[in-house]
């Protein structure tokens, strides 16, 4: 195995919310409230770690009681923290879940919004290691300052990986633009796709997603129960990589499970087109129970790969 998976993904504490539908501007709507979990950047950690790559989380955790709950979490799963600890408590996240699946969030800021220059730059990159930077921690001007610059001067020897986010809208054009370029593989669903599209092409007309990556860079799009489709340089075919017949339950951390177990085969040397066949499976796994975790084993995902489909007993 080339090297680790080291993500700056922010976690925070969610808390799932199940609705018949969102209300009106003004309205009310019962939810049926569920236990509260790590939720962001634990996601997707946890289920690169459950599929036996190792993975390390450069996101701050606080002195707070749901910091210490979640690294807790953590090192049960096999996550290493390479930050220092702040002195706060991490964010919370209300999701809101109707019947379809579809999720609604509202987030609060803690000291994940806070990341550290100094501390990441202390951090000892290895060649071959993978860096998995989620564009939802750029929606905030003093991490897009952070992540952004650091992401953009990371060393040719370590693979970049860009996650683009339902938060697109809210990041700094120039965060794009350093990190396009910098960027190995983008990747993103169609909404988030035709956003910053739309947001690049406003900026400065004629510009899109493509003329700021590097000719060599892979563009993934994920769509939804299509699967995705992947260019694997400028220029090159788009090539379908069609999804897993599964039942939608909860799209809550589905784009998460999908990014990590993409990162996770390209560490354990596949090609991407494999890797994302891969994380196909998973994600159709993943959206056919309610919330994120549990993350779905390797064995769970190679029993999808085999039949190509999702039983009830793989969720």
């Amino acid at each position: 195995m080339a090297g680790r998976f080291i993500s700056t993904h922010s976690v925070v504490l969610v808390l799932p919310m199940h609705i018949s539908h969102t209300p009106v501007r003004g309205g009310s709507v019962h939810a049926d409230a569920a236990t509260s979990r790590p939720g962001g950047g634990f996601t997707t950690l946890s289920a690169v770690a459950a599929q036996g790559v190792a993975a390390a989380m450069a996101s701050p955790l606080g002195t707070g009681p749901n910091s210490f709950a979640v690294r807790q979490q953590l090192v049960e799963a096999g996550v290493e923290v390479l930050t220092p600890e702040l002195v706060g408590d991490i964010g919370v996240a209300i999701q809101l879940i109707e019947r379809d699946g579809s999720m609604t969030s509202v987030v609060t800021a803690g000291v994940e919004s806070e990341p550290s220059r100094v501390s990441l730059d202390r951090m000892v990159l290895k060649p071959g290691d993978l860096i998995h930077i989620a564009a939802s921690d750029l929606a905030n001007p003093h991490s897009a300052m952070v992540l952004a610059g650091w992401g953009a001067a990371l060393p040719p020897s370590v693979t970049l990986v860009v996650a683009v986010s339902p938060a697109v809208e809210q990041v700094p054009v120039e965060s794009w633009r350093r990190l396009l370029k910098r960027a190995d593989v983008v990747t993103m669903n169609v909404r988030e796709a035709a956003a910053l599209t739309s947001i690049l092409a406003t900026h400065e007309p004629g510009v899109g997603i493509r003329h700021l990556m590097k000719p060599e860079a892979a563009l993934v799009r994920r769509t939804g129960i299509m699967g995705c489709e992947l260019q694997r340089a400028k220029g090159a075919e788009r090539v379908t990589i069609p999804a897993f017949e599964t039942r939608v339950a909860d799209t809550a951390g589905v784009g998460d499970t999908h990014i990590a177990t993409m990162c996770a085969e390209l560490l354990k040397g596949k090609d991407i087109a494999d890797a994302l066949r891969t994380a196909n499976a998973a994600a159709a796994i993943a959206i056919s129970h309610e919330s994120a975790l549990p993350v779905p084993t390797m064995k769970q995902i190679e029993e999808v790969l085999a039949r190509g489909s999702v039983m009830s007993d793989d969720a």
